[in-house]
């Protein structure tokens, strides 16, 4: 960090809190569930594991429904991609912890915390 730059330890103002998240190959979030599915037919709700008012987003909308035998390596990674978006007041560490016990996730991530002076 720039010795002129503030950390701020909140989102922008209009900027949600939100996760990155990345499934195992042979998952993927089934909207209409609100669950985890695998290929296999596994599957974990999120149901009661995030805070009310949680959001789960693809990163890339057109690929999150694509059949994965028909996506290249490069795609089928977008396709596993999600964003967490979080409520105003929730803990994103908090939940981290609990989507990293899950099976089918792979990787948790914050975004990096960048400040302008």
């Amino acid at each position: 960090m720039h010795p002129f730059e503030k950390e701020s330890a909140e989102p922008p103002q209009g900027v949600s809190a939100h996760l990155d998240v990345r499934l195992k190959p042979g998952w993927r979030f089934d909207r209409r569930r609100r669950a985890l599915v695998s290929e296999l037919g596994q599957s974990l709700s999120l149901r009661g594991r995030l805070a009310p008012g949680a959001r789960i987003l693809p990163m890339a909308p057109s690929l999150a429904d694509a059949d994965f035998q028909g996506l290249t390596e490069d795609e089928s990674l977008l396709a596993r991609s999600l964003q967490v978006v979080l409520p105003p007041g929730a803990d994103p560490n908090d939940l981290a912890a609990d989507l990293r016990g899950l099976e089918g996730v792979e990787s948790v991530s914050a975004p990096p915390r960048i400040g302008l002076p």
